[in-house]
């Protein structure tokens, strides 16, 4: 896996431009990410990218 459960990423830029998440799992169905307090989705590892402040 590569990103850790806990890290924070970039959603996708092209749906989610700005948005930071954290990791909650991963899964075959991809990385579960939780942003914007409560919503989660699942994400393919391409479409993150680790944050960096």
């Amino acid at each position: 896996m590569k990103y850790k459960i806990g890290e924070l990423v970039r959603l996708s830029e092209t749906k989610y431009a700005g948005v930071v998440g954290t990791v909650i799992a991963e899964n075959k169905v991809g990385i579960l990410v939780r942003f914007n307090g409560i919503q989660e989705l699942y994400f393919k590892e391409e479409e993150l990218k680790a944050y960096k402040k």
